[in-house]
Parts: structure tokens; C-alpha cells; sequence
């Protein structure tokens, strides 16, 4: 169970985060804005798929350090809507 409720969380935080990193590269942002926003959703792109082919080992620190991770993302983006 607790694994299905993983995958599902990874799922729904890679599209997130593929419709944002679009959404990113439309707006009219300064270079050095949208790099680093990019390069952050690049990054958080591949750790599921680093965890899922057992290059990164699942372990507890990447099971509470990727949700704040991806909840420091969402508050870039959200800072940077305003």
C-alpha cells in the first residue's frame, strides 16, 4: 500500500512538474530566472527515475527530503506567478 501511494505521489509530481517547467519556458521571464527554475524541475525530474532504476537506493532520507523538495519548487513558481 504504502508503496502504490509512492508511485502514485511520483506520477502526479512528474506531470506537475513537466506542465510547470512548459508553462516556464512560454512566460516572458529573465534568462537567469527561467535557468534556474528549469534547471530545479530538470533535477526533480530525475530522481524518481534515478530511485526506480536503483541508482539512487531507496532509503528514508530521499522519502522526506523529495515532497520538501518538490514543495520548495512549487513555492518558486508560485513567487514567481506573482
Amino acid at each position: 500500500m504504502i508503496r502504490f501511494i509512492f508511485v502514485a505521489f511520483n506520477v502526479a509530481a512528474v506531470t506537475f512538474l513537466i506542465y510547470t517547467i512548459f508553462e516556464v519556458v512560454r512566460k516572458p521571464l529573465a534568462k537567469q530566472k527561467k535557468a534556474v527554475i528549469i534547471t530545479a524541475g530538470v533535477i526533480l525530474l530525475i530522481l524518481p527515475f534515478a530511485f526506480f532504476t536503483r541508482i539512487i537506493p531507496p532509503n528514508t532520507l530521499y522519502f522526506l527530503l523529495y515532497p520538501v523538495a518538490v514543495s520548495f519548487f512549487v513555492y518558486l513558481i508560485w513567487v514567481e506567478k506573482q
